[in-house]
Order: C-alpha cells, then sequence, then structure tokens
C-alpha cells in the first residue's frame, strides 16, 4: 500500500497494490456509514484557516490540495483521487485548502470520531501509524522527484505521477497492463504549472517537446498516451512516483 503526502499534515490513503505485505489500514471503517457530500468541479471542500473539525475519504472524482503564500502565489500540494484520506491535521486549523477538480463524492467523519477509533482499537492505531510512516515516504519522494530537475523532467514525472494514481485507485496489480498507458488530466495547465513550479507557457513548452521526442501523444481532451514509457522514465530519473526501496 503506498500514500502520498498532500501536505504536512494532511493524510492520504490508497488501495492495497498485491505485492507489498502491509497490513489493511483498518482505522478507515470509521467511514463505512458517514455523511456523503457531492461536490461540483471547482467547489471548495476544505478553506486553509478554517476549523479543522472534519476528515475525509474520496469516494470517486479528483480533489486538490494547495496553499497559498503571504504574497498570493499558490502552490499546489497534491492531487487526490478516490480512496484518498485527507483532512486531519496536527493543529486546530485547517493549513491547506482541498477543492474539486472534478466532480466528486466525499465520506466525512468527524476528527473527534476518528481520534476516538484509533483510541479504541491499539490496531487501527498501529495501521495508522503505518500511514504515518508512508505518508514520510512519500514526502521524500515528492521532495527528490521534483527537486533539481528541468520543466521537461518535471513534466515527465507528473505524467508517471498521474499514471501511479491510477495503478494505485484502480488496483492495478500489473505494472504493464496497457490501460495504465493512458492518463487522464482533468485539471488546468495552470494547476499543472502550481505543482510543478513552473510557468504555465513552460508546461505547455514541455507538452510539445515530449510529443517531439514522441514519448507522449494527446488523444481526446484532457488524455495523454505514453508511447515510450521506459523512455519517459529515463527523462524523469526515476521507475515511477514511488519510492525505490518499495518498489525493490
Amino acid at each position: 500500500m503506498h500514500v502520498v503526502v498532500a501536505a504536512s499534515h494532511s493524510f492520504v490513503h490508497a488501495s492495497q497494490m498485491g505485492h507489498l505485505p502491509i497490513a489493511q489500514d483498518v482505522f478507515l471503517d470509521v467511514f463505512d456509514q458517514a455523511p456523503i457530500q457531492d461536490l461540483k468541479s471547482g467547489d471548495v471542500l476544505l478553506n486553509a484557516g478554517a476549523p479543522a473539525g472534519h476528515v475525509y475519504n474520496i469516494e470517486s472524482g479528483m480533489l486538490m490540495v494547495s496553499r497559498a503564500g503571504g504574497d498570493g502565489r499558490r502552490q499546489v500540494l497534491s492531487f487526490l483521487v478516490r480512496d484518498n484520506f485527507v483532512g486531519l491535521t496536527a493543529t486546530d486549523h485547517y493549513f491547506f485548502t482541498v477543492e474539486a477538480v472534478t466532480p466528486s463524492r466525499v465520506v466525512c467523519v468527524s476528527r473527534r470520531a476518528f481520534t476516538e477509533r484509533l483510541a479504541g482499537d491499539p490496531e487501527a492505531e498501529r495501521a495508522f501509524m503505518n500511514m504515518l510512516f508512508r505518508v514520510l515516504e512519500d514526502a521524500y519522494d515528492l521532495v527528490y522527484s521534483l527537486g533539481q530537475r528541468t520543466a521537461v523532467e518535471r513534466l515527465a514525472v507528473f505524467l508517471l505521477y498521474m499514471r501511479y494514481w491510477k495503478r494505485i485507485s484502480n488496483a492495478i496489480s500489473d505494472d504493464n497492463d496497457p490501460v495504465l498507458d493512458t492518463v487522464h488530466l482533468p485539471m488546468s495547465r495552470e494547476d499543472i504549472a502550481d505543482f510543478l513550479g513552473l510557468k504555465k507557457e513552460t508546461v505547455s513548452r514541455s507538452f510539445r517537446q515530449l510529443e517531439e521526442q514522441h514519448l507522449i501523444s494527446r488523444r481526446e481532451r484532457n488524455q495523454i498516451h505514453i508511447e515510450a514509457l521506459d523512455a519517459l522514465r529515463k527523462i524523469a530519473g526515476i521507475w515511477d512516483f514511488a519510492s525505490p526501496w518499495r518498489l525493490r
């Protein structure tokens, strides 16, 4: 099982991969009978600065986590998909914003109910701690994968990141499954730019460069087909958007 960090204290959960000997996150059963909330594209689920009273699990769609600095510049921290868990913080207020990229459905429980679930079950608490360790590992992955790289290399990392989450959220055990060759990018070019720390025009130019090298092709709207996966990984400098140790 892998998790990708959305922000320093916001955690996400992903479906178990068959080859990884890590226990299920049993604490997530707290969401089984939780109220459902439907979001339209652009709806804000959490606002930075609001009281951190609830935690959420995503049932469908895609959400985006971001944070704005004092100068107004925005950093996109993560894109969240089905089975991602977000909203728990170590403080009394959210310090990040979460909004829907596509129509989405989430389930919600109170922060108090969640912490009581952990306090009442040592197995659930241990599973939660395992998730925290994986969040920390993925935070290092994020720094490593995007740091000290050119614009084209960063975009290659991003495409692998989206491929990775498609594999996780659809519980695809075979990394060579052809369905993974096509990734859906419903977010805007500006959103991608703010995730990669680039300008929107640079992102568009980098897409063209990857196309000219015949590494990707653009199909339907917001659909990217990976034509040469090994070459894309070589440019990105990583096997995939995951810790090399955990992929051994």
